[in-house]
């Protein structure tokens, strides 16, 4: 390898070295997109899931249950 050709074999590594940082951050963002909305259907089950519990708890044939005390 010739002192003229150093230079541009660097100028190369540095280019790819660039576009693999550049992709990396864009998969972080996606990444990050994928967990908000993740996050947001898990609220929304757990809504749910939370909302038919609190029927099931209710009593039988319209009546509701009454504590003893």
């Amino acid at each position: 390898m010739t002192v003229a050709e150093r230079p541009d074999r660097h100028d190369r590594q540095i280019a790819s070295i660039r576009e693999l940082v550049q992709e990396g951050m864009l998969l972080v963002v996606q990444s990050r997109k994928d967990i908000r909305s993740l996050a947001a259907a898990q609220k929304r089950t757990d809504a749910s899931l939370h909302a038919l519990i609190d029927s099931l708890r209710g009593g039988g044939n319209g009546h509701t249950k009454r504590h003893v005390d």
